[in-house]
């Protein structure tokens, strides 16, 4: 049970911060959450904690939250707190000596390192502290994949300027490079070194890295995207295309391993989360017997309460990727006691209005076999009205504005009930996924969206009410 002073709105079931304060206003604690909504509520569940956590809980007044898109930018942002803060309770809940710190050495290929508080001295640049050490050579591991340093520990890493790194690329001398060069290391071999032990890069591009690296761990994404995507426009437009490909690399790498949906496996596949989209399709086709592959789905959801302001959603999946500019919402009208059936028809009969937002190839209905007889009997009833109405109207007949019988008719329609997560056909058997499968994952995927964008209009007009009364 939140206290009352936490408006329950502020922390969403989603990945962020939060930075507790005493009644001075002062933060007093930063931490990170997967999920802040569960993450939260945990420390006020009534459950007992140890001494520490409990007077920590005794002098919360008052919450901050601040939302963000992925794990890793939870991680930099709650270092970035920390350092900025200095809250009692980080350093009383955990001991001083075993924060760990990512810093920069000062070198003229600096390595990027982890060190304790003694250490940091010796460093150029540091971030943190950073409550888990785990976690930070974890993250530091997936990072170097997209920001690849040095870590030679007896290689003097050569040191060449830009010109000279390019002259001796063109035109290299034998005797020059036993002189300048040394045996590549391990990580080179891997990617995951760009190569000043072997003289494969400049000082000035290495320093690019770090520089781009820094920006990184100082919580500048979205500064540090700009800054990629205009270098790698500029490097196109001057035909240099293996260079503006690297950069793409880069841009791919950072937008693929801070998003919502950041798949572990992007580390070995840089095109994993593109693969695993065209597979669910492939996966849905096969596992509902689909005539096509659907790359449009729709998915239909009721929100009410009472039977008072009540709305419908109807979010789509482009190619397996949610579309948010075909979403569309309902205000249902019809009223009276709550009739979850007559509002999914409502809305169906709607929808069917609007042929120009186009057709599906599957449609979801949140809800179970039930809602799905109502929609498909108002599907039904529509095209056979429209085919009464083609055969004795020559300007119907002619019309392309208007639903196509033959194709809406045919358009499989499968209820997903949250409860067992079990999907309901019109008639016939239940079908039951496997709970880890990539298409009852897909179905989900859209289910939830629709839920959460009818609920959100539903409070919207509710609000509007309250507010007139």
């Amino acid at each position: 049970m939140l206290p009352i002073f936490i408006n329950e709105v502020q922390i969403p079931h989603k990945p962020g911060i939060y930075m507790y304060k005493n009644s001075s206003g002062k933060v007093i604690y930063v931490g990170k959450a997967i999920d802040l909504h569960n993450r939260v509520s945990s420390y006020f569940s009534g459950k007992p904690h140890d001494l520490k956590t409990t007077q920590l809980v005794i002098n919360v007044a008052a919450i901050e939250t601040i939302i963000v898109e992925s794990e890793i930018e939870a991680l930099i942002l709650e270092a970035n707190l920390i350092k900025k803060y200095l809250p009692l309770y980080n350093i009383k809940l955990t001991d001083d000596k075993d924060y760990l710190y990512i810093g920069i050495t000062r070198e003229d290929f600096p390595k990027v390192v982890t060190a304790r508080k003694p250490e940091l001295k010796t460093l150029k640049k540091y971030f943190g502290p950073f409550p888990s050490s785990t976690t930070v050579k974890k993250t530091l591991k997936q990072l170097r994949r997209i920001f690849p340093w040095c870590s030679g520990k007896n290689q003097k890493a050569v040191i060449l300027g830009s010109s000279d790194f390019t002259r001796i690329q063109k035109n290299p001398d034998p005797g020059q490079a036993r002189m300048t060069r040394h045996r590549a290391c391990f990580y080179y071999h891997i990617n995951l070194c760009p190569g000043a032990c072997v003289g494969a890069i400049s000082k000035e591009d290495y320093q690019k890295i770090i520089t781009r690296f820094s920006k990184f761990m100082d919580g500048k994404k979205d500064e540090l995207l700009d800054d990629l995507t205009k270098e790698m426009a500029t490097l196109s437009k001057d035909l240099n295309f293996e260079e503006a490909r690297r950069v793409k690399k880069i841009l791919t790498g950072i937008q693929y391993l801070t998003s919502p949906t950041r798949i572990t496996q992007y580390l070995e596949n840089p095109n994993f989360l593109e693969d695993v989209t065209k597979q669910s399709l492939f996966d849905l086709q096969r596992d509902l017997n689909l005539p096509e592959l659907p790359e449009r789905i729709e998915c239909y959801d009721i929100s009410n309460i009472q039977g008072t302001d009540a709305t419908g959603s109807m979010v789509v999946l482009t190619n397996g990727e949610i579309d948010k500019s075909q979403y569309r919402r309902f205000k249902i009208k019809i009223s009276g006691k709550p009739n979850d059936y007559a509002m999914h028809a409502e809305m169906m009969g709607r929808r069917l209005n609007h042929p120009e937002w186009g057709i599906p190839q599957l449609i979801i209905i949140d809800g179970g076999r039930g809602q799905v007889t109502a929609v498909q009997a108002v599907i039904l009833n529509v095209v056979k009205d429209l085919s009464r109405m083609r055969g004795t109207s020559n300007k119907l007949r002619d019309s392309s504005a208007l639903p196509q019988n033959d194709i809406w008719s045919n358009i499989p329609i499968f209820g997903l009930a949250k409860r067992e997560e079990w999907l309901y056909p019109p008639e016939g058997e239940i079908i039951k996924l496997p709970k880890r499968s990539l298409s009852l994952r897909l179905l989900q995927r859209i289910r939830n969206e629709s839920h959460r964008f009818a609920i959100n209009y539903h409070r919207k007009l509710r609000s509007k009410s309250f507010l007139t009364k």
